[in-house]
């Protein structure tokens, strides 16, 4: 197999944020990239128990744990909960499923949780008038939302919610744990087009809505100071899967129509700690420091337009899953050649499993690792 080189850009003895490794730029070090396009994908040992035939010791380290199709997943305090298509919240226990929401949730848009799962939002309805509803999966119970929502992202202690006004484009912060307490104004920003993600503390990101089709920037609001900035530069395609800390992110952008493709990790101002030298959307990545797990397409059609085409689902791919190891910058292959064929998305870990959502089927995984 090839070898690839992460190219760092910052100086040396500048450590890596939320990583806690150093990236050498007089002395890189090379780590193993996935399969070439023409080739077959080498299978180990250990990989084997999902290949081959051995369908029993596959079901052991990959399967399907969810009993339908999902709409989406979270995990808090190393318990998964999923939303059905049809709008219904169920707890995975053991083998089984126990629903526990009664009225189902129509027209699912999308959810979001905060970073230790315990809150998660739940967008639904039409594009125009949409509406939102909090699962607390701590009481297991659904908490009455602010009013007004245009956009919204929990703190990283779930104990707080950061809203747009749809009206008046403020930008407040309210204290969840109590619900008489009156909202804070961070700023007005009459935004379009943006989402929010509050990734520390006192940080909350803007994130622009992803096409190769023009160029836009994600910006970083300080919660404390109230102030606004660019982060990092401007680029078509522009994409960031921030890490649970927050303080990294995995950063994908396009050119020339989504035809070139670029990922960087970056930290939590933007700054580029190292361009990776592979191609995946950051959907397909988990950064749990200081291991990054990615699926990485076997083949990307050479006209695909990313990530356009593959978020209106035009295109699918068939994954490798890969371990990125920062502190000794290796790169190990987890799983190859896994049938049913894998296109994977939202990965998550707990508990020593590595769970994601297959996009052939819509079902929910778990791998053993």
């Amino acid at each position: 197999m090839r070898k690839i080189i992460i190219v760092t850009v910052v100086v040396l003895g500048v450590i890596a944020a939320g990583l806690g490794v150093y990236f050498a730029w007089k002395k890189t070090k090379a780590i193993l990239t996935p399969p070439g396009i023409n080739e077959q994908p080498a299978i180990s040992d250990q990989q084997s128990a999902v290949t081959g035939g051995q369908a029993g010791q596959a079901a052991q380290k990959l399967k399907v744990i969810s009993d339908q199709p999902v709409f989406d997943y979270w995990i808090f305090d190393n318990k998964v909960f999923y939303l059905s298509q049809q709008g219904k919240i169920s707890e995975l226990k053991g083998n089984k499923s126990e629903v526990v929401s009664a009225e189902p949730i129509l027209d699912l848009q999308v959810i979001k949780s905060s970073a230790n799962g315990k809150r998660t939002l739940i967008k639904s309805g039409d594009a125009i008038s949409p509406k939102f509803t909090i699962f607390n999966s701590e009481a297991k119970i659904f908490e009455i939302p602010p009013e007004n929502i245009a956009a919204a992202a929990f703190s990283p202690d779930a104990k707080k919610i950061a809203y747009w006004e749809k009206n008046s484009g403020n930008l407040v912060v309210k204290d969840l744990a109590d619900a008489k307490s009156k909202t804070t104004k961070i700023m007005t920003i009459f935004q379009k087009d943006f989402d929010l993600e509050w990734i520390l503390p006192e940080k909350i990101v803007l994130a622009p809505k992803p096409s190769a089709f023009y160029r836009a920037s994600a910006w970083v609001i300080d919660v404390k100071n109230k102030t606004l900035n660019v982060l990092g530069t401007g680029a078509e395609g522009l994409i960031i899967k921030w890490s649970a800390s927050g303080k990294t992110g995995i950063q994908f952008s396009s050119r020339r129509g989504g035809r070139e493709n670029r990922l960087n990790l970056i930290n939590e101002q933007g700054m580029i700690l190292a361009d990776l030298d592979f191609i995946t959307l950051p959907e397909k990545c988990l950064i749990a420091d200081p291991q990054i797990y990615c699926a990485m397409p076997q083949n990307i059609p050479p006209k695909a337009v990313l990530p356009d085409d593959y978020f209106k689902r035009a295109i699918h791919f068939r994954d490798i899953l890969y371990q990125i190891d920062v502190s000794q910058n290796s790169f190990s292959e987890i799983l190859a050649g896994a049938e049913p064929a894998l296109d994977v998305i939202n990965l998550k870990l707990a508990g020593g499993k590595l769970f994601f959502i297959n996009r052939y089927d819509s079902n929910l995984y778990q791998l053993e690792l």
